[in-house]
């Protein structure tokens, strides 16, 4: 005969594998949405963004991790879409062409990118891809118009969804709306403060690669940056 210390141990852990699928279904995996995006000169451009979440960061959080980070301005025919650790934190058009600028600021992703002067990497579309410039070749004072705070750990009710107007991205991300008109220098997440580790003192990331220079270790990730994009992923 089961003692009752056993069977309470069946039925805790019989909720348990119940609960997880339940956390799942409540929060959606898939967020679509549109989202105005001010350019440089004050024109404002609508861009088609997706993103896709893990199905479970059960016992820690509702959904799992980001899958990668995508856009598509249809007028130009542009897609990006990038692993999970490179944000696009800028897109803008610049006489007729089109930049992004993404920030680094953890020593894997230095080493990986040949430790960049600027802990920042740039692109230009070009060819109907995207090409990898210098940093001097990249205008200069473009600031951050891609939202990145997109969702929350919850139940999927705080996630973007419509039309994101440029009011709801800065009651969205209010820190660095009131940093880059605080202070008009600040361009870019390459401007804030990070850690690069536990017990590191805080740094600019802006500084990071050329603090992590000369850290080298093992990783099973490479420096490629990008995902593949269909048509299909701008509909």
């Amino acid at each position: 005969m089961m003692n009752l210390s056993a069977l309470f141990k069946r039925i805790s852990f019989g909720l348990v594998l119940a609960a997880v699928p339940l956390l799942g279904a409540c929060a959606p995996t898939e967020i679509k949405w549109e989202e105005e995006v001010k350019l440089h000169d004050g024109k404002i451009i609508v861009v088609k963004r997706h993103e896709e979440l893990g199905l479970s960061g059960f016992p820690l959080a509702h959904r799992g991790s980001r899958k990668y980070w995508y856009f598509c301005y249809q007028p130009m025919n542009i897609q990006w879409k990038s692993k999970p650790g490179y944000f696009p934190e800028v897109f803008d058009i610049v006489d007729g062409k089109a930049y992004v600028r993404v920030t680094i600021d953890n020593c894997e992703q230095c080493m990986l990118h040949d430790y960049p002067e600027t802990s920042a990497l740039y692109f230009v579309w070009e060819g109907n891809a995207w090409k990898k410039i210098d940093y001097k070749d990249f205008p200069a004072g473009l600031q951050v118009n891609i939202l990145g705070n997109t969702h929350y750990d919850d139940d999927g009710a705080r996630d973007v969804k419509g039309r994101i107007t440029l009011d709801e991205k800065e009651s969205r991300e209010p820190e660095m709306t009131w940093l880059m008109r605080k202070k008009p220098e600040i361009v870019g997440l390459n401007d804030r403060v990070t850690y690069l580790g536990p017990n590191q003192p805080p740094v600019y990331a802006r500084e990071a690669c050329k603090k992590c220079m000369g850290i080298r270790g093992k990783t099973t990730s490479t420096s490629e940056v990008f995902l593949p994009a269909t048509s299909s992923d701008c509909k």
